[in-house]
């Protein structure tokens, strides 16, 4: 009896395991950007990024003026001793020609921006390559049907009550999203 409940348990011990190996579960779905995030982390460490949200929140970090003409390749970080302690590293970017310009006249405000999204100083630097960007454009959404003339009533008379103008304005433009959406 013994024999099969060790038997049992080591197979489930094997189970748990290549689970923890592979990532993935028997029974159930697995979101496919935890399967890839977790896929592509060590390809951006090789690349000194701690992991792949910087390249994927790049057009959030920088905004929309330099999100389609630039492009991080890599952080250089320096080497350092252990009496010195951090040193943050240098942020190495594409950029396409004309853009360089611009982009070396906004360094300060790049540095602030990626070590606010990093939480603490990462990049002194800014290293600029022209070289073309393999940037995509941000597909935007398609633009709201309008309401018909039963939802638009029914969401006026469920905004009656606020008293505030602005937060009336935002209550149906957020009420219209949802409507014209569902």
């Amino acid at each position: 009896m013994k024999k099969k409940q060790d038997s049992k348990s080591s197979a489930v011990d094997t189970r748990l395991k290549k689970t923890a190996q592979t990532g993935f579960r028997k029974k159930g779905a697995v979101q496919l950007r935890d399967v890839i995030g977790s896929t592509l982390t060590p390809l951006c460490r090789k690349q000194g990024f701690a992991s792949s949200d910087i390249l994927r929140f790049w057009g959030e970090i920088v905004g929309p003026q330099f999100a389609e003409c630039t492009e991080p390749e890599r952080i250089r970080w320096p080497r350092r001793d252990e009496a010195q302690g951090f040193k943050p590293g240098t942020l190495v970017l594409h950029c396409e020609g004309a853009q360089s310009v611009f982009l070396q006249h906004e360094q300060a405000t790049i540095i602030q921006r990626v070590n606010a999204y990093f939480g603490y100083p990462a990049i002194d630097r800014i290293q600029i390559l022209q070289r073309p960007v393999n940037a995509k454009t941000p597909k935007r959404p398609d633009p709201l049907r309008p309401l018909t003339l039963t939802e638009a009533d029914a969401l006026e008379h469920q905004i009656e009550g606020v008293k505030d103008d602005k937060m009336a304005e935002a209550l149906r433009r957020l009420g219209h999203a949802v409507l014209a959406r569902n």
